[in-house]
């Protein structure tokens, strides 16, 4: 018998497993990694455990971007699935070029004890001083890709809606980047306290605080110059529409994975002309021009690691064994305040 590994499945909406079995033997220009931690996201992984992804029902047709309910979905159950993994490289293909045994590295890969894949895909962290801190390469990636879409100039008055951790990262993004203003949104203490000391100027619990009226008052009146929602809240996009100032910009960060019976196309957002922008982590923003790319980016957010480090760890509240990862998805999936990011730590 070969090397054997444990893995995580999803084997239907809020139901996993982990099971015992054989590593797939590497390739030539692969690398086999030994995962120390990976990190559950509490967005769109969230949405993929809940079964809400509409891969699960649907098909993307790679030619049209159109996604079809005819035909075969995308996914399956059982499925894996994960994007936050960071480990050494135990084992080199033949011909695998880039990194060397014993490198630490990201990796696109489901959680699990080991990853098999290309040499290419994997992201080297250098001498990153905690493995820990890794798992937020691709939280760094999406915060500032959401930046970047919002083209803000100096001097801006920005809302930020929902401080989970990619929203705690676009705030202190913004406060590099030199905006004036920045107000957070969210409804759990233990976040908008967060945001203050990322930088935050002024934070709003939404129901308890008129949203957009109380923008307004800190802005002369004007409304935001952007809002970026982090949260995938159908009812907060709603409120984005309504807190963004005439011909403003309303930046969507996260996949919407409920309904719309809130939204109104009406009000606001007939009057007030706001721009609506997906901001998708694939792809960076276009205006930018021919000299930005993925890969570009991708560098800049290495550095964040470092610069953040120590916000960085301090987001980490849970950490649990892979044995005991279903624990972790139920604290994210009931919305626990004291919950901000999940760890599953395979070095016990």
């Amino acid at each position: 018998m070969g090397a054997m590994t444990r893995s995580l499945y999803f084997n239907g909406p809020r139901s996993l497993t982990i099971e015992d079995e054989p590593l797939r033997a590497a390739g030539p220009e692969d690398v086999v990694i030994e995962a120390l931690v990976s990190g559950i996201s509490a967005g769109t992984e969230l949405n993929v455990f809940r079964g809400l992804a509409p891969q699960w029902r649907q098909h993307m047709d790679p030619a049209t971007r159109l996604f079809l309910s005819d035909g075969p979905s995308d996914w399956s159950w059982p499925a894996r699935y994960g994007y936050a993994m960071v480990g050494r490289i135990v084992e080199l293909g033949s011909a695998a070029t880039g990194v060397k045994l014993g490198d630490l590295v990201y990796a696109y890969a489901p959680h699990g004890r080991h990853a098999v894949l290309s040499a290419r895909a994997v992201i080297p962290l250098g001498d990153l001083e905690d493995a820990e801190l890794g798992i937020f390469f691709s939280n760094l990636n999406t915060a500032y890709n959401g930046v970047l879409d919002a083209n803000l100039p100096l001097g801006a008055d920005v809302v930020v809606s929902g401080l989970g951790v990619i929203g705690q990262i676009v705030v202190r993004l913004l406060k590099r980047g030199g905006a004036r203003t920045i107000i957070g949104v969210d409804g759990i203490d233990l976040r908008r306290d967060l945001a203050l000391k990322g930088g935050a100027d002024h934070v709003l619990r939404p129901g308890e605080d008129k949203v957009a009226e109380r923008v307004r008052e800190l802005t002369d009146g004007r409304g935001a110059d952007a809002v970026i929602e982090v949260s995938g809240a159908a009812p907060a996009l709603n409120e984005a529409i309504r807190t963004v100032g005439f011909n403003g910009l309303v930046v969507a960060m996260s996949w919407y994975g409920g309904t719309f019976e809130s939204l109104s196309l009406s009000g606001e957002f007939h009057h007030n002309r706001p721009r609506i922008v997906s901001s998708q982590v694939g792809t960076v923003n276009p205006f930018l021009g021919p000299l930005w790319s993925v890969s570009r980016r991708a560098q800049i957010a290495r550095g964040f690691l470092d610069i953040y480090s120590k916000d960085l760890k301090g987001f980490v509240t849970h950490r649990v064994p892979l044995q005991d990862a279903a624990r972790g998805y139920q604290l994210l999936d009931q919305g626990s305040p004291e919950v901000m990011q999940v760890v599953i730590d395979y070095r016990s």
